[in-house]
This record gives structure tokens, C-alpha cells and sequence, in this order.
């Protein structure tokens, strides 16, 4: 038995020897392969959303959220050098951490070394957004206890301002504290306006008396004093967010003081001196809710609670040579309050349903001295029920909201009752994860800005009085857009946008003209106002991602029917331009001259001096210490102009300030965490007043 076993074994080696003889070599003892890199996917889009994963550089070069949103260049958003996060088309985006609202100062307080993510999202259904239209939504590194200390600092040189912030976060499971606390200061002098005015003024014979006033500043002194604490608190869990936040704001301006000269053409009225002696402060405590439950069977509920207490009062004295002098003063008390509650209720691959009731209210008591005596009291009442319907597929996502909006106004014994509706209806498709094409379409009816209802008479100066109007009432607004976005590979992304803007029914600053002055008063309705925009947006890069260059080009229209008639357009573009080497970065952008609309009830055409600055920093998941020089070769204080042309009164501003002068920009931020892992995102913020309604 074992002679045929040793037998059989040596059959087998003899045949696997004659094969490996008579067989080919083995390629691969003989070819050398190629070096296979394997590059992570940065960016990709889809109907419902698009995901951009920041790198180490950009972290580690941005000191707050919106420093990193900028070094990412998002195609949806216009890059800028300001804090401000706005879409291409220029509309407003809110800001969410880990599907919690946030604000300028959690931004601010965010630990940059620990966002995983960024998601972008037009009318997105998730009911943790609670109805916003567009969206950026930070995805944090989750952790399980611990915390940490952040401290924010700043200095503008040349400019006079400055800031400190602080900001702490403990978590023991399932809760989280925040704490926040910060500080701002201002002095200047080079913060004014020039302003040549051109009356005409009907006179008794029937003719038009025609005239130039020239206001021309000779000096200026402005001082503000900004001071904020925040406390939140954050229950967590799979199924369940409670967050709860009280905060404080305490804005004072304790000096705003000018003085110079005040001249006619043709010179019938006399030389004179002026002097404007101002100041004005504004406290207020807040309430912000957010509280999210998921329930089961594919049912949603969340509430966000608001509630806001503000107090202000504003002080100025204006004298006009030796006879004319003019005090103004005011005291205001706002109680703001509002809820959103919305309910949904998910129908798997049929889509899903929101049910959506929104209450706001807003009580103020404003009492004027001076010029004018007025006790005015506002209360407005808004009730907003909607639903909305939302599909999805893999390639389509659609949304269609509707409802109304039920207002009470009631302004001093004037009552009025409206019920209006309105509409969102939004689509995307997506035909790939590097394409995708968005439409939308809004229209609504807004509650006309409460500082404009008094019925009180402000005299400004000699020639200029102003007043407001108890009887106006809600104006429609339509807006609708349309973008497409190319995300090809990680060196590229590309996108087009265009977007309108249309104000009906809408009041606004009508100048009447008597022999003695102007009145500007407030007036609805008027003709339509209609604002477009359309562009492109890329991003580019190179040198292995340490060089990103990205720019923005866009050609701004708008047309200002009655009383103002007429129609204007601008070419606006921006360039910046990022190197990363090691641990240091080196930055330059370059915004043009930008013109654009102002508000729409105003009439007036806004220009602004072009603005460049050069960066250089060094950063590490700790320490970020960065300056920059801005406008170097710029050494006057004019920064834009701003014209209104009218019937009766003309006027073209002249704004100087340091914001397009030479300044330096020095920063530093420093975060310390302990525990075992940090739990970070939605710090304590500085918060939102209920704002007030003193005459404007």
C-alpha cells in the first residue's frame, strides 16, 4: 500500500515538471507595473443635494465657516471677501451644523479641523431645514464626550476696529453646552458721506425754482461699543434634537458727530456752516427654540419657538448756521415673537408630505420728540398655514408648496385684514454626479418694513422732512431661477445661473415739492420693480490642488418703473487666487467696481470702488494666524457713490470710508480640546433682535 502511495506521488511531481517545462514564464516575474494613485472623490452632485469634502489645506487655512466656504468655492455660492453667504443669483442662504440652524458667530466659533463635509441644497425636504430654500449644511466629526476652548481675534489697522470672541462647548452624552461671549470696537473719522442735492421747487407764478445744495463734511468722529453673551443648550439623540438658546446683545453707538459746510448754486441762499450731533443704541434679549422628533412609520415633526425683546433710543441734533436747528429724538420698545411648526409624513418611492403652520407677531411702542410729537403703536399678526409635496427619484427631485398667508395690521386706530397666497415650486435633475440643472419659482406677499408706517413728520434740515404711512399695505414679490452645475473631476467645477426678481403693488419714497421744501413720503401703489442677473462661475485646480484659482463674472439689470423710470445694468466680476505650501498659504482676489439696485423702494443706483487684497497665513488644526493688506496703493477715503434721480429732487452721494482705503487685517485663532473625542458644531451665537420701528 504505501510502495503504490509513493508511486503515486512521484507520477504527480514528474507531470507538474513537465508542464512547468514546457509552459510559458510568468508575465509577471518579468513586467513592472506602473505607480496606481487612487484619488478620493471631492465633489459630487445629485438631484436632492451636492457634497464637497474640504482638504486638510483648506481647513487648516480658514479660521471660520465661512473663511473654508471660500477656500472651497462652492459653484453654487458666490465666492466674495466679506462673511455674507449668498447664492450665485445673490439670494440668502442659510446656514445649518449637523442639520441645527446656525449663525454669523457659531460660524465663527466652528472648530475647521473637524468638518468632515459640506452639503449644498435647493429647496431641500428634509423638515430640518424647516422650509429654507437654500441651504449649506456642515457635517461635523462626531465624538463622544469632551469639549473645547475657542478664541477668535482681530484687528483692522488704518480702520480702527476690532474684535474678541470666546466660545466653549462641554458634552456628557446626550447633552451639549455652549457658551459664547464676545466683543466689538470702532473708532472713526473717515466714516461720512458728501451729498450734492438738487430741489425744484414749484413756486406761486407757476415757475420751478431750481437749485443745487452742496453738504460737504469737514469732520467726523463715530464710535460703536458691541458687546454679546449666549448660552445653549442641546439635548441629542438618534430620534430626538432640543435645542434651546438665550442670548444678549448690547449695540451702542455713543458717537456719531459731523461737521462742515453746507452751499448753494445758484448762491441765493447763504454760506453756512453745519453740525450733526448723533448717537443711538440698541439692547435686546432673545429666545431661539429648535426641537426635531422623528417618529416612527416615516413621520416627522419640528417646531422652531422665537421670541425677541428690544429696547432702543435714538438721539440727534442738527444745526444749520445760526437760526436753524433741529432735535430729534426717539424711544422704542419691540416684542417680536414666532413659531414654524411642520409635520411630514414620508410615503417611501410615492414621495412625501408637509403640512406647515407658521405664526408671527410683532408688537411695538415707539415715541417721538423734536420736530415731531408721535406716540405711535404697531401690532402685526401673521398666520401661515402650507403644505408641500416632494418627489424623488434617482435622477429628478420636484417640490410644490402652497398656502396663504392670513395678516392682521393694526396701526394706531387704522386696522387692516388680508389674506394672500403663496407658492414655492422647485425642480432638479441630476444626469449624472457631475451634472445637474435646477429650476425654481417663488411668490409670496411680504408685510411692508415696519419703520416706514409711522405717520410722525421729521425735519432733517432746512429744505428736507420726511414721513411715513399707516395705510400701506402687502406687496407681491415673484422670484425664479435657473442653474446648471459641472463638477467634472477634482480639478474643476464649473456652473451658469440666472435669476429675476419682481415687486408689484410696492410702495415707495415719493419726494413732494412745495415752495418751501421737500417731503418725502411714502406711497403704494407704484410701478413694478424688476431685477435679473445671469453669469458664470469656475473654479480651477492646478499644481496638484496647491494652486485654486476660482472667479465669478455676472451682468446685473435692473428697471425701476414708476415714479423713478428707468433702467440700468452692470458687468460685476470677481477673481481670487489660493497657494498652499506646507503649512503656509498665500491668497489674492481682486473684486471690480459693482453697481447694482438699491432697495427697491428707494430708487436709487449704487456704486462701489473696486477692492484687491493680498493674504498670507499659517494654520495647523490649532493655531490659524493670518493678515492681509488690503488696497495697498489706495491712500483716499471715497469708497462709492449712490443717485437718486426724481421729479422733483435729485441727489448723488458720495460714501467715504476705510472699507476701500489701505488697511491691514491682522487674525489669530487658537483651539484647545479635551476629552476623550471633541464634540463640535452649532456653538453658542450672537443673536437676532426683534429690531425696532423708529422712522427711517
Amino acid at each position: 500500500m504505501n510502495n503504490r502511495l509513493n508511486i503515486l506521488l512521484i507520477s504527480i511531481l514528474f507531470v507538474n515538471g513537465v508542464i512547468a517545462q514546457t509552459s510559458e514564464p510568468d508575465s509577471i516575474k518579468t513586467q513592472e507595473l506602473d505607480e496606481v494613485v487612487v484619488e478620493a472623490q471631492l465633489q459630487s452632485t445629485s438631484a436632492t443635494v451636492s457634497t464637497y469634502i474640504p482638504t486638510s489645506k483648506q481647513k487648516n487655512s480658514s479660521q471660520t465657516a465661512t473663511d473654508l466656504l471660500n477656500r472651497m468655492a462652492i459653484p453654487q455660492l458666490t465666492p466674495g471677501m466679506g462673511n455674507s453667504v449668498k447664492t450665485n443669483a445673490g439670494k440668502d442662504v442659510n446656514i445649518y451644523i449637523d442639520y441645527l440652524p446656525a449663525s454669523e458667530q457659531d460660524l465663527a466659533g466652528m472648530r475647521m479641523a473637524d468638518v468632515r463635509k459640506v452639503e449644498y441644497y435647493d429647496y431641500p425636504k428634509d423638515p430640518r431645514f424647516q422650509g429654507s430654500a437654500h441651504v449649506v449644511n456642515f457635517i461635523m466629526q462626531k465624538y463622544e464626550y469632551g469639549g473645547y476652548l475657542k478664541a477668535y481675534v482681530n484687528e483692522f489697522f488704518i480702520a480702527n476696529s476690532g474684535q474678541l470672541n470666546l466660545y466653549s462647548k462641554i458634552q456628557y452624552k446626550k447633552m451639549t453646552y455652549d457658551l459664547g461671549v464676545g466683543g466689538y470696537y470702532r473708532n472713526g473719522s473717515h466714516d461720512f458721506n458728501n451729498t450734492v442735492e438738487t430741489y425744484r421747487l414749484p413756486q406761486a407764478d407757476g415757475s420751478i425754482n431750481e437749485f443745487k445744495r452742496y453738504s460737504i463734511t469737514n469732520n467726523a468722529e463715530s464710535r460703536r461699543r458691541y458687546f454679546w453673551p449666549t448660552f445653549k443648550a442641546l439635548y441629542r439623540t438618534d430620534k430626538i434634537s432640543i435645542s434651546n438658546t438665550i442670548g444678549a446683545t448690547f449695540d451702542n453707538y455713543p458717537k456719531e458727530n459731523y461737521s462742515g459746510s453746507v452751499y448753494f448754486l445758484p448762491a441765493d441762499f447763504p454760506y453756512s456752516d453745519f453740525v450733526n450731533d448723533a448717537n443711538h443704541r440698541q439692547n435686546y434679549i432673545t429666545y431661539n427654540g429648535y426641537w426635531n422628533f422623528i417618529l416612527p412609520h416615516g413621520n416627522t415633526v419640528n417646531f422652531a419657538p422665537y421670541y425677541s425683546y428690544s429696547s432702543s433710543k435714538q438721539n440727534s441734533r442738527y444745526r444749520e448756521g445760526h437760526s436753524s436747528e433741529y432735535t430729534n429724538n426717539a424711544l422704542d420698545d419691540t416684542h417680536k415673537a414666532s413659531g414654524n411648526l411642520r409635520y411630514q409624513h414620508d410615503f417611501g418611492k410615492w414621495g412625501d408630505i408637509t403640512i406647515s403652520t407658521q405664526g408671527f407677531y410683532y408688537n411695538s411702542h415707539t415715541r417721538y420728540s423734536g420736530t415731531s410729537t408721535s406716540n405711535d403703536r404697531l401690532t402685526v399678526l401673521r398666520l401661515g398655514p402650507g403644505v408641500a409635496y416632494n418627489f424623488t427619484n434617482d435622477k429628478f427631485y420636484g417640490a410644490v408648496g402652497v398656502g396663504f398667508s392670513y395678516d392682521r395690521t393694526k396701526s394706531g386706530n387704522i386696522t387692516e385684514i388680508s389674506t394672500y397666497p403663496w407658492t414655492d415650486i422647485s425642480a432638479q435633475y441630476s444626469f449624472n454626479n457631475k451634472n445637474s440643472i435646477n429650476a425654481e419659482f417663488h411668490y409670496s406677499n411680504q408685510i411692508p418694513a415696519l419703520s416706514v408706517r409711522s405717520s410722525a413728520v421729521i425735519q432733517s434740515n432746512p429744505l428736507m422732512s420726511y414721513t411715513g404711512n399707516p395705510n400701506l399695505k402687502p406687496y407681491r414679490c415673484y422670484d425664479f431661477g435657473l442653474s446648471y452645475q459641472w463638477l467634472p473631476n477634482n480639478k474643476f467645477s464649473f456652473s451658469v445661473f440666472g435669476t429675476g426678481f419682481i415687486a408689484a403693488n410696492r410702495f415707495v419714497y415719493v419726494y413732494e415739492a412745495s415752495a418751501d421744501g421737500i417731503l418725502r413720503t411714502v406711497q403704494q401703489p407704484m410701478g413694478k420693480f424688476i431685477q435679473g442677473s445671469y453669469g458664470l462661475n469656475g473654479t480651477a485646480r492646478l499644481l496638484g490642488s496647491n494652486l485654486q484659482i476660482s472667479g465669478q463674472l455676472a451682468h446685473c439689470i435692473a428697471k425701476n418703473e414708476e415714479p423713478f423710470n428707468w433702467t440700468k445694468s452692470h458687468l460685476n466680476w470677481y477673481l481670487q487666487a489660493f497657494y498652499y505650501l506646507n503649512q503656509w498659504h498665500f491668497g489674492l482676489q481682486y473684486q471690480s467696481d459693482m453697481s447694482s439696485a438699491g432697495d427697491f423702494t428707494n430708487g436709487v443706483w449704487e456704486n462701489s470702488k473696486d477692492a484687491y487684497t493680498a493674504i498670507a497665513g499659517w494654520g495647523n488644526s490649532s493655531w490659524n494666524i493670518q493678515a492681509q493688506i488690503a488696497n495697498l496703493f489706495r491712500w483716499n477715503w471715497r469708497s462709492g457713490t449712490t443717485v437718486l434721480k426724481s421729479k422733483s429732487y435729485d441727489f448723488e452721494q458720495t460714501a467715504y470710508s476705510p472699507n476701500k482705503h489701505c488697511f491691514i487685517y491682522i487674525s489669530a485663532t487658537y483651539t484647545f480640546g479635551f476629552g476623550k473625542k471633541i464634540k463640535v458644531g452649532n456653538e453658542a451665537s450672537q443673536v437676532s433682535g426683534a429690531g425696532n420701528a423708529i422712522l427711517k
